[in-house]
């Protein structure tokens, strides 16, 4: 009998990387929702695996729909969309792709500093004003500039490769990293938090949203941060406190932000620091560049993202070990 693969959203028919990938064997259903309940009770049930992106909230309720499903795999890296203690309760193994883009948001970190230190967006909208003048309030050069990486892992080791490039000095602060990896890049291990803040010219975020890393950049962050230094994240929104970091651009101790991720994506009244910027606010000309969580895409990389999925799903469930998944499940019960 055919396995039911369920794409709740984002993907549109025909889903054909799903079909060369997964076979005749499997039956895929393009759900094209925006909420869990466009999708009926019937399809949640019947569905064996979930191709998962990130536009819906996995939580208990929706779980207590999936009788049969055995795998969800999210689309992405992050899974904090998805309840991880309710898929345990109900043997649902849960995977991610966490090598997929890993190009795309280096190079989008590397952007978004670019983009700050050159002043590229400010130039650009004096040009189509008719004003050549050449004046900003920012640029800066990079090189011997201390470029600072929280959270070595893949991306954040290709922000480092790239940096080198540039000739800026790395460190980076990872306390669950093993030992070795600062001397097989060449860069600079800090041991603590503390002691990272106070040596970076420019700091970029590569960790995922956890209840450590919820928040981390707040007051007490901020406070340590060098005078004047550059932040970017093309994480976790959540992962920056923003009412904290509004403060502490007004008053000049952070000096510019790149931010691809935040905590409220799309228009809200809640983001102060949203609003000014939605609002062209003279004080943050040249000092902020926001982009709407897309340091990931490309086209390569979401053929790549889709098919690696796919072929999780597809492995998984026919017995082999389970690659990538985040709650310690090594193969499936096969029914």
């Amino acid at each position: 009998m055919k396995k039911n693969i369920l794409i709740p959203d984002v993907v549109v028919p025909p889903a054909q990387i799903e079909h060369d990938t997964l076979g005749e064997q499997y039956n895929i259903i393009v759900g094209q929702a925006q909420h869990a309940n466009d999708i009926s009770d019937d399809v949640w049930k019947e569905s064996h695996g979930i191709l998962a992106f990130h536009l819906m909230d996995y939580n208990a309720e929706l779980l207590s729909k999936l009788e049969n499903c055995q795998i969800i795999v999210r689309l992405g890296v992050g899974y904090d969309n998805i309840d991880l203690a309710e898929a345990n309760q109900r043997n649902i193994a849960v995977c991610n792709v966490p090598d997929y883009g890993t190009e795309e948001v280096a190079d989008h970190a590397l952007g978004l500093l670019l983009s700050l230190v050159r002043s590229i967006p400010s130039y650009q909208q004096a040009i189509k004003n008719k004003n050549w003048h050449r004046n900003d309030n920012i640029t800066f050069r990079l090189s011997g500039k201390t470029f600072g990486i929280i959270g070595l892992g893949r991306i954040g080791t290709a922000v480092a490769i790239r940096c080198k490039a540039f000739g800026m000095n790395v460190v980076f602060y990872d306390p669950y990293l093993d030992d070795g990896y600062d001397k097989a890049l060449g860069i600079k291990r800090a041991d603590t938090l503390e002691d990272f803040l106070t040596q970076c010219d420019i700091i970029s975020i590569h960790t995922p949203s956890t209840d450590e890393t919820r928040g981390m950049v707040g007051s007490d962050f901020l406070a340590k941060v060098k005078d004047g230094c550059v932040l970017i994240n093309t994480a976790r929104g959540d992962i920056i406190n923003l009412n904290e970091l509004y403060k502490s651009m007004k008053s000049g101790k952070v000096r510019a932000c790149g931010l691809d991720v935040l905590p409220i994506e799309g228009h809200s009244n809640e983001q102060d620091l949203v609003i000014d910027y939605e609002n062209n606010a003279e004080w943050l000309e040249d000092k902020l560049i926001v982009t709407p969580h897309v340091a990931y895409y490309s086209a390569e990389a979401y053929i790549e993202l889709r098919y690696k999925a796919a072929k999780q799903i597809r492995d998984a469930i026919e017995g082999q070990v389970i690659r990538n998944c985040v709650n310690n499940f090594n193969t499936l019960p096969q029914s």
